[in-house]
């Protein structure tokens, strides 16, 4: 909406200009009035107009010291002058004030109209001018950091492209200066589910914003990027090393910075490589940040780890031998030797440090899938399938330490325990929880298994097992038993419709709903109400 204001000392001509010019039609949303300088002052302290129509000689402050004032204040603003004196001083000041035109009095509206008409193509020329400017910004802005990233990658893969010493010049994008010495950082991010997206993606694209607008890691000429395995990188300009001497405070405020953008949600290990002398040495200072980032799983520290800790590491192949053993001593009912065998494992693997984290994780899938094989022949639990073996494994994907691996599986190794009284008690109040959870959340659309685990803090597959073993039946075969139940008690009220019978139980459709049900009950809804109504 375009402001026009009017500073008229004359009462008559304030009058004549404010009532008798169409201003809407010219494209004026607003227009008002002050009787002199001071008074147009005063009232611009709140309101911004976008076109000043004043008057030259007025008492208290003239039109030309009025329109300096305001200029400081709004230097976009349009000013058209009105006077009866053809004073060359006047004509100068309102030159050197870049005014848009001079009318002498006495005013002609046609050419007051004129002019104002030019005065609002002006304002939409130059709204129109900026608005392309803010989105041209925009898009830049939404570009910068996947353009940072793909520079990261570069310089931790192929540092001598040709293509990356020309696009370093220009340091308003890329930050870095084209000399060394850099430090790399590299972090990697475990995360809830529950709390974030399952899909990296949108919570990367997030994290690489907030680093991109963060003033302290733009002050320190940081860019960062996701590489091709889901690690966080970081390369900052200077040498930052483990020592306080050389800039270890640094170090951790740069890490600070990055557990603070990332929030409570994520969980962030990250480690810090040698000083890269050069470009060409930034991929080896990556690959010394990334390892020493893995140290962390196995020290499960909060900050980060420089790249002099690395030490000994050897890789760690699965046993077959402790893995036969833990299935004997499972199926013999030797729990806690089979927990003792996970535990001298656990300290084998420890002393290994094998930065191969994958290596790590499937020799504990190795010993989870004997228990879960004891278990469904022991009918505690269902036969693993290919699907569930491949979500036991994000599950345990998703564990971020070798304590915690450690922790998951012998959670397995206790559901297969005789518990005592209290821990038998324990188990029936969890399993209260769990069916008042299904019964009160079933109809709600996203209704999974999933969000049954997360609500009572057990891994999904845990949860299956858990279940299975306290009631003898499957998650499954209790949901579909207790929709069955709710549609058979629905089905007897003549007067509901089948849609809202299907969306109260969580299906979408109630095509959905009569299929499921015919499945289970051998007749269509439709049948098993006109029995149920003779």
């Amino acid at each position: 909406m375009i402001r026009l204001l009017v500073v008229e000392d004359e009462n008559r001509t304030r009058e004549l200009l404010l009532n008798y010019i169409p201003w809407e039609e010219l494209g004026i949303g607003e227009a008002r009035t002050a009787r002199n300088g001071l008074a147009a002052l005063e009232l611009t302290s709140a309101w911004t107009p976008d076109i000043i129509l004043c008057d030259v000689r007025m008492p208290k402050l003239n039109g030309i010291e009025f329109s300096k004032r305001y200029r400081e204040k709004n230097p976009r603003c349009k000013i058209i002058f009105l006077s009866g004196f053809s004073d060359k001083e006047y004509l100068k000041s309102a030159i050197f004030l870049k005014a848009l035109t001079y009318l002498e009095k006495p005013i002609i509206l046609e050419e007051v109209q004129a002019a104002v008409e030019a005065a609002v193509q002006l304002c939409a020329e130059e709204q129109r001018k900026h608005n392309e400017e803010l989105q041209l910004q925009a898009e830049v802005d939404r570009s910068l950091p996947f353009l940072r990233q793909e520079m990261v990658r570069k310089l931790i893969t192929s540092p001598d492209s040709p293509h990356v010493r020309p696009a370093l010049g220009s340091s308003e994008t890329f930050l870095l200066p084209l000399q060394g010495p850099y430090t790399v950082l590299a972090a990697e991010l475990y995360w809830n589910p529950a709390d974030l997206p399952e899909d990296p993606l949108p919570v990367q694209d997030s994290l690489l914003d907030a680093i991109n607008r963060e003033p302290q890691l733009l002050a320190w000429r940081a860019i960062g990027g996701f590489d091709s395995g889901n690690h966080l990188v970081l390369i900052v300009p200077g040498v930052y090393r483990s020592s306080y001497r050389e800039g270890r405070d640094t170090a951790e405020n740069l890490g600070d910075a990055l557990l603070r953008l990332a929030g409570p949600a994520i969980e962030l290990k990250i480690g810090v490589g040698e000083p890269a002398a050069s470009l060409l040495d930034i991929p080896a200072a990556y690959k010394l940040a990334a390892d020493a980032c893995t140290l962390q799983y196995y020290y499960n520290q909060t900050k980060l780890v420089f790249a002099d800790a690395l030490g000994r590491h050897e890789p760690l192949d699965t046993n077959r031998e402790e893995v036969r053993l833990m299935r004997g001593q499972v199926q013999k009912g030797e729990i806690e030797a089979a927990k003792a065998t996970l535990r001298r494992w656990t300290q084998y693997a420890g002393s290994r440090i094998d930065l191969d984290i994958l290596r790590l994780k499937d020799s504990y899938f190795q010993f989870l899938l004997t228990i879960l094989e004891c278990a469904a022949q022991l009918g505690v639990a269902e036969p693993a399938e290919d699907a569930e073996r491949r979500y036991m494994w994000k599950e345990l994907d998703r564990v971020s330490s070798l304590a915690g691996l450690e922790r998951y599986v012998l959670t397995f190794l206790e559901l297969l325990q005789e518990q005592p009284d209290g821990e038998q008690t324990a188990g029936a109040g969890k399993m209260r929880e769990i069916i008042r959870f299904i019964h009160s959340h079933l109809h709600e659309k996203g209704f999974t298994i999933r969000s049954i685990a997360d609500h009572v803090q057990l891994s999904e597959t845990y949860l299956c097992a858990f279940f299975k073993k306290q009631r003898g039946q499957t998650v499954k075969e209790f949901i579909t038993e207790t929709r069955m139940n709710k549609a058979r008690e629905r089905l007897r009220e003549p007067n509901v419709k089948l849609l809202e019978i299907a969306l109260d139980l969580g299906f979408t459709d109630a095509n959905y709903f009569t299929t499921f049900f015919k499945r289970c009950e051998g007749c269509t809804p439709s049948e098993y109400r006109e029995r149920a109504m003779k």
